[in-house]
């Protein structure tokens, strides 16, 4: 890897402390008491943002996998890919081989990552694109891939990323990896790529927190104007974009001198925590929006038309203050971008490149001061237009959201609304707000294909109808001990009834159904549920014979097509 890493054994060992937390945390439930195993969920979920059933889902680990069933000596191989992640909204297949080291620290250090693990993906990736399943793949494995062909079947084509995840610094030796992407591009063009989960990924993502953001900058002449109503004050100006650039540095002193050198701001990348309030994440040269924002600074001709091609930014700041009437100092405390991520990384790609026409380039920026979490969440959503709005994090700081996570705090309860944010809190005692949506789309709403597959719009489309006045705590922990119960029940009965792994959703379908009224014990209608779901199966399978998936079925509609059939069944209630 070209760039230098500092190396800690204080890193190690904060990774090391996570795994044995996983461990703990699933060892009893999974049957395993290995580091390793406990690496794998510690990765799906703290790097991928999985949810723990989602996690276990996606792990095709041949040792895992034979601790949770009894298979025969003929499943031996995972074919060095140890989890899957399919994500059919973004058509997305990733591809996943760990490594973890119990070693001690000094003889692992310095390692890199083992070169053999190169020609047993490659194998894999040539079985997928020639649309094979080994004979001796693992029955999850074979399940995976069964599930990527059908999928592109139906017409979905998929960009396949591989990562190789080890609790090591350091990726292939140069010669290695040169050889690996010369054999991507060859075999598979744009279709496949790889990238590193070291140490130092981890390390970032560990210790991410939220910070108190101040900076300074001077206004372009007297272009700006303040406006103060409602209990509210806002300022517009123009803003040069190397200090856009500036304000955003993760060095505070460079985020609070006026006159600096451009050498000096490219040497610091951007402070991702004055973001944490922005409804998107930037993707890197994802979207046409994000190239066009570039190509434009680093254009002769255009670049000096920036301010009229641009929407600007938008910044909620907590305190904002300055002095004067031409070109003012404004100072600003506690600083959130909620609308500009995209052209502020896009800025700061172009500057790092060619500084040359930065003079020239300038753009709005919509400052408001204000503490009313519900107005700065108004903002962050009714500025962003650019891009479609997904993202959980702006609904974080809807009052909705507070208010639920105030209720439920009372009765005992962490309710999280954002990922993780009560992290070393009890596990049977933190509520995710996605996960309780998925549960609210399937049984209130009766949407349990959406609630697996289409998660996206949990906070954009359906957000309203989830996330509104009407929901209470008590509704909140219906669901969310509805869910829990139906988990364990998959667990106690997975030897005999594999397809659970992936019917939850449809089975609290299937319980919104039958239910007589909302004061049932609702578990009371489990086996109910069970038998209609097993008739549909049984149908479908007769159907597609071959091409029958469980994974497909309750990702799909299918099940709902069998309603009016189901009224005719008697299941001997």
């Amino acid at each position: 890897m070209n760039s230098k890493i500092i190396k800690s054994y204080q890193d190690y060992v904060l990774i090391k402390t996570n795994v044995e937390k996983f461990v703990k945390d699933y060892g009893e439930r999974y049957k395993f008491d290995e580091q390793s195993m406990g690496f794998l969920f510690f990765t799906l979920e703290k790097i991928f943002n999985l949810q723990e059933d989602e996690a276990y889902n996606a792990i095709t680990d041949t040792r895992f996998i034979m601790k949770q069933k009894k298979y025969g000596e003929q499943f031996t191989h995972d074919k060095g890919v140890d989890a899957i992640v399919i994500n059919e909204e973004e058509k997305v297949v990733h591809l996943m081989n760990f490594k973890f080291y119990t070693k001690d620290y000094e003889k692992i250090k310095d390692k890199h990552f083992e070169s053999n693990e190169i020609a047993k993906v490659l194998l894999l990736l040539s079985d997928i694109f020639e649309r094979t399943i080994p004979s001796n793949a693992n029955p999850i494995l074979s399940e995976k891939l069964k599930e990527i062909f059908l999928l592109q079947d139906k017409g979905n084509r998929f960009e396949f990323k591989i990562h190789f995840v080890s609790n090591i610094y350091n990726g292939f030796t140069d010669d290695e990896e040169k050889l690996l992407r010369e054999s991507l591009i060859k075999g598979y063009k744009n279709d496949v790529t790889f990238e590193y989960i070291l140490i130092q990924n981890f390390i970032t993502k560990l210790i991410e927190k939220r910070e108190f953001i101040n900076a300074k900058f001077k206004v372009n002449g007297k272009n700006f104007f303040e406006k103060s109503e409602y209990g509210y004050r806002a300022l517009i100006a123009e803003i040069n974009a190397k200090d856009l650039i500036r304000i955003v540095s993760n060095n505070e002193d460079i985020r609070m001198k006026i006159d600096i050198e451009d050498e000096e701001i490219m040497k610091y990348a951007i402070n991702e925590n004055a973001f944490e309030d922005n409804v998107r994440v930037y993707l890197k040269q994802r979207s046409n929006i994000n190239k066009n924002i570039k190509n434009t600074a680093t254009s002769d001709e255009e670049s000096s038309k920036f301010f009229f091609f641009n929407n600007g930014v938008t910044i909620t700041c907590e305190k904002l203050s300055y002095q004067g009437k031409n070109s003012p100092v404004l100072e600003l405390d506690g600083i959130q971008v909620v609308n500009g991520s995209q052209t502020i990384h896009s800025l700061k790609e172009a500057f790092d490149e060619n500084a040359e026409n930065f003079d020239e380039i300038s753009l709005l920026c919509r400052i408001y001061e204000t503490n009313d979490l519900g107005f700065k969440s108004k903002i962050a959503e009714y500025t962003n237009n650019q891009n479609p709005v997904n993202n959980r994090d702006v609904r974080s700081i809807d009052l909705i959201q507070i208010k639920l996570q105030e209720e439920l705090s009372v009765k005992g309860y962490f309710y999280e609304r954002k990922r993780n944010q009560f992290d070393g809190e009890d596990k049977n005692l933190r509520i995710d707000a996605e996960k309780f949506a998925q549960s609210f789309l399937s049984f209130r709403l009766q949407k349990p294909a959406e609630a697996k597959n289409k998660k996206s719009t949990i906070f954009s489309s359906e957000y309203d109808n989830i996330f509104n006045e009407y929901l209470t705590s008590d509704i909140v922990l219906k669901l969310f001990n509805l869910y829990n119960a139906i988990e364990r029940k998959k667990f106690e009965l997975k030897d005999e009834k594999s397809y659970l792994n992936h019917a939850t959703y449809y089975i609290m379908y299937f319980i919104s159904i039958l239910k007589e009224n909302e004061e049932d014990n609702l578990m009371n209608y489990y086996e109910k549920a069970l038998k209609r779901i097993e008739y549909i199966r049984e149908k479908e399978k007769e159907k597609l014979i071959d091409d029958y998936s469980d994974p497909i079925l309750f990702k799909g509609n299918s099940p709902k097509k069998y309603l009016s059939e189901l009224e005719k069944v008697d299941f001997n209630d």
